[in-house]
């Protein structure tokens, strides 16, 4: 049964990232349409993290409540009402509140699947499950990037956004007859136990943990990979074709091969991670150090991509630079579950909601970074990758260095024990 769960997540985040990146492919019908700059375009990017973020935070302690499937359920049927919604739109307003429409009610869809996940594997393999999910994103990019570039361009950007809602549609009917929110015991084949109730919220033993060094180093790392996330999925596709000077069939084969190639990499990276973890049962040695020296690694190799400029080497450097920055978004779950397990939904949703801020605020700097530099347009891209690479060469030096969880679990177990004791 878990591995139909990983499966019905999986496409749920094939979705996700479909409905995330469809606007970033049409960028260029869109700004011609509605006659946008890139500044516009930026603020456009990043009305759908306007709400992405609170929504991330509350939707996903939400489903602490009334559980993870329902709430997967909630969401997805919403994408589809939404998506079809472009039908409707007429302007550029029009378009604004759609996208701020989807991006509150896929906020919560990463920081739930993690959590619906963590009812059916054990610490030890979680990573690796999360990596399947996560790879769904990755897929998108082989399967939905060269279907979304042809869609726009037979059927009009409109009509895209309405098949996506659709496939969303599809997707509801089947998790209702097939999806489980009960857990099954690893050891115990198909034997099912009852999911056990959440305890009432205290505020007082919640935000400690909230405010604790180890989750504070998690959520800067966030910050600076979901940036590049970001730029992915806003800046990418025009990147590629005003300063790579690809054309649009191009520019959707790239995105495909990237697709295709990082998520295996970002797998063996979860996959090294989780036997670190078997050997050394240390979060600190399989989770900080693997996603912090990571992040180090791609932001240089972003830097490298403002120097050598051959479309071949762009395509490597982004091989290796996403999988180790989506590795990040694998590898702080298992930190943050062992900080707050009693509460897996609200820890999981704020850690989200931090990442997600980069969304709010990503496509509006970037936007003004690329237009700084005029008529120029391949050194303002080149503005933009360098300031993102040096926010992850500082983050993951910061999270590698100060970000000891182990430490802080003892510290909070021994200090329990104290308090009951005495």
């Amino acid at each position: 049964m878990r591995w139909r769960i990983v499966i019905f997540l999986f496409i749920g985040m094939v979705i996700n990232f479909a409905d995330k990146m469809v606007a970033g492919y049409a960028a260029v019908p869109i700004m011609e349409e509605f006659n946008l700059s890139y500044t516009q375009w930026g603020l456009l990017s990043s009305s759908f993290f306007w709400l992405f973020m609170i929504s991330g935070i509350f939707g996903s302690a939400l489903s602490d409540r009334i559980g993870t499937r329902n709430l997967l359920t909630i969401m997805l049927l919403a994408w589809s009402v939404i998506q079809s919604g472009a039908f409707l739109v007429t302007g550029v307003f029009g378009l604004i509140i759609m996208r701020v429409a989807l991006g509150a009610f896929e906020g919560p869809y990463s920081p739930t699947s993690n959590n619906h996940l963590s009812k059916w594997f054990k610490p030890e393999r979680l990573s690796f499950a999360i990596s399947l999910v996560n790879a769904g994103s990755a897929v998108g990019g082989l399967i939905c990037a060269p279907l979304l570039v042809l869609g726009i361009q037979e059927l009009g950007w409109r009509q895209t956004f309405g098949v996506l809602g659709a496939i969303s549609l599809v997707w509801v009917v089947l998790w209702l007859w097939l999806g489980k929110e009960k857990t099954v015991s690893e050891n115990a084949g198909a034997t099912e136990v009852k999911t056990m109730p959440v305890p009432k919220l205290k505020w007082s033993e919640t935000y400690p943990v909230l405010l604790s060094r180890p989750f504070v180093m998690v959520c800067l790392m966030l910050f600076s990979t979901y940036w590049v996330l970001v730029w992915t999925q806003s800046f990418l596709p025009a990147y590629l074709v005003k300063a790579v000077h690809l054309t649009p069939t191009e520019m959707g084969n790239f995105s495909s091969i990237l697709g295709a190639a990082y998520i295996v990499l970002m797998i063996l990276i979860a996959w090294y991670s989780d036997r670190l973890f078997q050997k050394h049962n240390s979060l600190r040695k399989a989770r900080v150090m693997v996603a912090g020296i990571g992040a180090i690694l791609s932001g240089v190799l972003f830097y490298s991509m403002t120097i050598f400029t051959n479309p071949v080497y762009i395509l490597i450097a982004m091989i290796l630079a996403k999988a180790m920055v989506h590795a990040v978004f694998i590898l702080w779950v298992p930190i943050a579950l062992s900080l707050l397990p009693e509460r897996k939904g609200l820890i999981l949703g704020v850690g989200t909601g931090c990442a997600q801020f980069a969304g709010v605020v990503g496509p509006v700097v970037t936007g003004f970074i690329v237009q700084f530099a005029g008529t120029n347009e391949a050194l303002g891209f080149d503005y933009s990758i360098l300031f993102m690479g040096s926010q992850l060469v500082l983050a993951g030096l910061v999270f590698t260095l100060l970000c000891k969880p182990d430490v802080y679990v003892r510290k909070t177990v021994h200090h329990s024990e104290e308090v009951s004791a005495g």
